[in-house]
């Protein structure tokens, strides 16, 4: 696998997180930075999610490939690999930009570790291959940024 860092445009794109639980949130707060057009499909849904969230569309039904249509990215977050699985290829079938949550494999995409502060963005990524080195690496990024006061 071999991911290119790249900025898109998803002004007036409408993105769904098919999950309820603390990765949805994860991904969720993550998005919320750069738009406000986030719905959320799950059967349940955490109160957290919820409570932080709560003015985006939360659709409390099982997944189905129709919910997909209309969507410029679909984030898979659902605690069942097979239903990730599924996700992903119906995605791909319908064009559609999708990310798997921890399977960087089935996915066309992946999320970097990202610091935003104002109208910059710094990501930081290892390919899918060392997540928690990418985080760290942001974090000293970011607390450098910091400390020069930017």
């Amino acid at each position: 696998m071999n991911f290119l860092p790249v900025g898109i445009n998803i002004s007036g794109k409408r993105i769904l997180i098919i999950g309820g639980g603390s990765v949805a949130f994860q991904k969720a707060k993550i998005l919320s930075q750069y738009t406000k057009d986030i719905d959320f499909l799950a059967k349940e849904f955490k109160e957290e999610l919820v409570r932080e969230f709560g003015e985006h569309k939360f659709i409390k039904k099982s997944y189905k490939k129709k919910y997909l249509k209309g969507y410029f990215l679909v984030y898979a977050c659902s605690n069942d690999e097979n239903l990730n699985r599924k996700i992903s290829e119906d995605a791909n079938s319908l064009k559609i930009l999708v990310n798997v949550c921890d399977k960087p494999a089935l996915s066309d995409f992946i999320s970097p570790a990202i610091y935003k502060k104002d109208h910059f963005s710094i990501a930081v990524t290892s390919n899918a291959k060392d997540v928690r080195k990418s985080i760290d690496l942001r974090n000293k990024i970011k607390e450098f940024l910091e400390d020069a006061g930017l």
